[in-house]
C-alpha cells in the first residue's frame, strides 16, 4: 500500500466515524457511485476542505480489495495482539473457497456460510462474491445466508460496511436488517441461535483465518474459557487450537470447513489435545503445508491450509505445497497417511510416503537418542548480559569487563567459562568464542552468602550491586530467588562432564566436542557423556547425511533455512546398535562423503 494511504490510515485510525466516512466517500467517487437510501446513507458526511483532501486521495485507487487493506490496516496494534488479527491474501481466501465450494454437495445459494473469527469481513466478501458469480443470486439474497462473528464490535462494523459497498458496486442497495453479523466472541457464542442455523442443523461451509494469539498473550476473560473445548482444555493452548473444534461443533453431518492458520499444530506441546480430537473423531482432514513459506508478509508465522469434514475418515491427507502454486490457483497430488502411523503425544511426523518410511527406518533403527544419551539444555540466568562477558583484559587474579563505558574488577574465583552452542560450528572455535560467567554458587552448586560474596569477592558484588536495578526486573519483578545475585533458574548448574555442544537452530548439524568438564554453556544443548571415544563415534552420526535428513523432515522449518534443534525434536533419532568393530570403522573414516555413505548403508535409507 502507498505510503500516503498508509499515513492517511494512520491519521484517521483513532476516529472510527471520520475513517468510516473517508472511506465510503472515497469508494462511491472511484466507483462512480450513488450510495442511495439503505444502510451506507448514515455514512454520508459534509465534507471540510482537509477532509475533502483526503476523500481526494484516497478516491484515485479505492476498490475492495483496498478498502479491505484500509480496514486491517486501521486495526490497533495491541488489538492485533490480542486478538490475532491479521490480513489474509486475496488469493489465499480465493483458493480456501473455490476448494470447499467444489466439494458442497448442496445447492450454492442454498448454503450457510460463515466465518467465525471474520476480522473485517475479507472471507464473508470472498464467499458472496463466488456465490453471486456461480450461481447469479443477488447479494441480498447471497447475505441472508451469510453469517459472521468476532469480538470486536469495530470489525463487525466495518464488514457489514464492507458488505454493503460490494452490493452497491453491483447495484444493489442494502439495509442493515440484511446482515447476520455479530459481536461475540466464539469461545461462548451460540451459533444455533443465529437465523436458520438451528433448523439447518448447522452452518454448511465455515472458512477463515483463526486468531493466532500465543498463550501468553490471551487476556484472562479469554483464557478462562478455553477449557470449554476439550482441544485446549489442557496446557497452555494458542487461542487458535479450538477454533477447529468450535467450527466442527458448529457445522452440521454435511458441512465443510476450511482455515487457513499456523502449521504448529503438527508437532507443538501444547497441540496435542488437539491432534488428539482430530484422530479420536477420524476426521476427513486434507493439510496443504507451506512449511517454512512465509504468507503474511511483517509476520513470522508459518502457516497451512487444513479442509476439514466430519465426514469418517481412518486416514489424512498431506502435501507440501509452494505458495506460488496456491496463488496460480493448482490443485495437487496428496500422500494418504494413515492416522494410526501418527504419535500424537510426540507430534505428527507428516511428508511424502517414502519420506514417512525412511523417517520410521531411521527411528527404529535402534535406542533413542534421549533414552541413551543424556542431553541438557544449558542455563538460564534471565540477565546474561550482566552475569556472562568476555573480559577486555585478564591478569594473574582478575578479569576485566566494560559495561557501559565502565571498566570492572572481577575476581577470577567466583567465574567460570562458558560458550553459546548457538554460535559454535567447530572445536577449533572454542578457544575464541569462549566467555566467563559470574557464578555466585559454591562447589556443591549452592547459591553462596551474601556476606561471603562480599568478603571474598568484593569486586563482582560490587558490579552486581550496580546492575541491581536489572536483576530485580527479572521475571517482571516477581522472582523468588534465593538471593537477589542468583541465577534466574537452577537448571543446568551442577551439570558436568565431557559433552557434544549443539545449537538450539541450525541449517546443518554441528555438534562440537569438549573434554572441558566444567565448562557451562548458555543458549544450546549438550549430550553428555564420561566417554570421549562415544561421544566423537556419536558426533560422526549426527553430524551425517542421515541425521541432517531426518531433521529436515521432522523438525519445525525456519524461514531462514534453518531447523530447529530443540531437544524434543532430536531425541527420537534412532542410535544403530554398532557394533565396536563398527564403531572403530566408523571413527577411521575422514571425508564426509566416505561416512555419509557408510552410515547410509547402516541405516538403509534411500535419500
Amino acid at each position: 500500500m502507498d505510503k500516503k494511504i498508509k499515513a492517511l490510515v494512520a491519521k484517521y485510525s483513532n476516529n472510527e466515524t471520520l475513517l468510516i466516512q473517508l472511506v465510503v466517500k472515497a469508494f462511491v467517487r472511484f466507483n462512480h457511485l450513488e450510495l442511495g437510501n439503505g444502510f451506507l446513507s448514515a455514512f454520508v458526511c459534509t465534507a471540510n476542505e482537509e477532509l475533502e483532501a483526503d476523500i481526494e486521495l484516497l478516491s484515485a485507487q479505492c476498490a475492495i480489495e483496498d478498502v479491505i487493506s484500509i480496514f486491517e490496516l486501521a486495526i490497533p496494534d495491541m488489538e492485533k495482539t490480542a486478538n490475532g488479527a491479521v490480513y489474509t491474501p486475496k488469493y489465499i481466501r480465493d483458493y480456501i473457497v473455490r476448494q470447499v465450494m467444489h466439494s458442497v454437495e448442496k445447492p450454492l445459494e442454498e448454503c450457510l456460510c460463515a466465518d467465525i473469527s471474520c476480522g473485517c469481513g475479507a472471507f464473508l466478501y470472498t464467499l458472496a462474491e463466488y456465490i453471486h458469480k456461480h450461481t447469479g443470486e443477488p447479494y441480498c439474497n447471497i447475505f441472508k445466508h451469510l453469517y459472521g462473528v468476532d469480538i470486536s464490535t469495530t470489525s463487525i462494523n466495518r464488514a457489514k460496511i464492507m458488505l454493503a459497498l460490494v452490493a452497491l458496486l453491483n447495484g444493489e442497495i442494502i439495509k442493515d436488517d440484511l446482515f447476520n453479523l455479530f459481536a461475540g466472541d466464539s469461545l461462548t457464542f451460540d451459533f444455533q441461535s443465529m437465523p436458520n442455523v438451528a433448523t439447518n442443523n448447522g452452518l454448511d461451509i465455515i472458512v477463515g483465518n483463526p486468531p493466532y494469539v500465543r498463550s501468553r498473550h490471551i487476556d484472562k476473560d479469554t483464557k478462562k474459557n478455553l477449557p470449554l473445548w476439550s482441544s485446549s482444555k489442557v496446557g497452555n493452548a494458542d487461542l487458535y487450537i479450538p477454533f477447529f473444534e468450535i467450527g466442527l461443533t458448529a457445522l452440521n453431518d454435511k458441512g465443510l470447513l476450511g482455515y487457513i492458520t499456523v502449521n504448529t499444530f503438527f508437532k507443538s506441546v501444547n497441540a496435542r489435545a488437539l491432534r488428539n480430537y482430530f484422530v479420536d473423531n477420524q476426521l476427513s482432514l486434507s493439510i496443504v503445508d507451506f512449511g517454512q513459506q512465509i504468507v503474511f508478509k511483517k509476520k513470522l508465522a508459518y502457516t497451512c491450509l487444513a479442509f476439514i469434514s466430519k465426514k469418517q475418515s481412518k486416514s489424512l491427507l498431506y502435501v507440501k505445497a509452494d505458495v506460488a502454486d496456491v496463488e496460480a490457483q493448482k490443485n495437487f497430488v496428496y500422500s494418504r497417511i494413515a492416522y494410526s502411523t501418527l504419535d500424537s503425544h510426540r507430534g505428527w511426523h507428516l511428508n511424502r510416503n517414502d519420506v514417512l518410511e525412511n523417517i520410521r527406518l531411521i527411528e527404529n533403527a535402534g535406542e533413542a537418542l534421549g533414552d541413551k544419551y543424556v542431553i541438557k539444555n544449558g542455563i538460564a540466568t534471565l540477565a546474561n548480559d550482566v552475569f556472562i562477558f568476555r573480559p577486555v583484559r585478564t591478569d594473574e587474579n582478575f578479569h576485566y569487563l566494560l559495561r557501559k563505558g565502565k571498566e570492572y574488577t572481577i575476581e577470577k574465583g567466583v567465574c567460570r567459562d562458558i560458550i553459546k552452542p548457538n554460535i559454535l560450528k567447530s572445536e577449533e572455535e572454542i578457544s575464541e568464542k569462549e566467555e566467563k560467567i559470574i557464578s555466585p554458587y559454591d562447589v556443591d552448586c549452592n547459591i553462596i552468602s551474601e556476606e561471603f560474596f562480599m568478603d571474598n569477592y568484593p569486586n563482582a558484588y560490587k558490579y552486581l550491586q550496580d546492575c541491581r536495578d536489572v536483576l530485580d526486573k527479572r521475571d517482571k519483578g516477581e522472582g523468588d530467588y534465593e538471593a537477589w545475585y542468583a541465577f534466574g533458574r537452577t537448571q543446568a548448574i551442577a551439570d558436568s562432564g565431557k559433552k557434544l555442544l549443539f545449537p538450539y537452530m541450525s541449517d546443518l548439524p554441528h555438534f562440537v566436542y569438549t573434554s572441558q568438564k566444567d565448562m557451562m554453556i548458555y543458549c544450546g544443548y549438550a549430550i553428555y557423556n564420561d566417554s570421549e571415544t562415544e561421544l566423537l563415534f556419536l558426533k560422526k552420526i549426527l553430524e551425517s547425511s542421515v541425521f541432517d535428513y531426518y531433521m529436515k523432515n521432522t523438525s519445525k522449518p525456519y524461514s531462514t533455512g534453518y531447523y530447529s534443534y530443540a531437544k524434543n525434536y532430536v531425541k527420537s533419532f534412532g542410535i544403530y546398535p554398532f557394533t565396536d568393530e563398527e564403531k572403530q570403522h566408523l571413527l577411521s573414516l575422514k571425508s564426509k562423503e566416505e561416512i555419509d555413505e557408510y552410515i547410509r548403508g547402516i541405516y538403509q535409507v534411500a535419500i
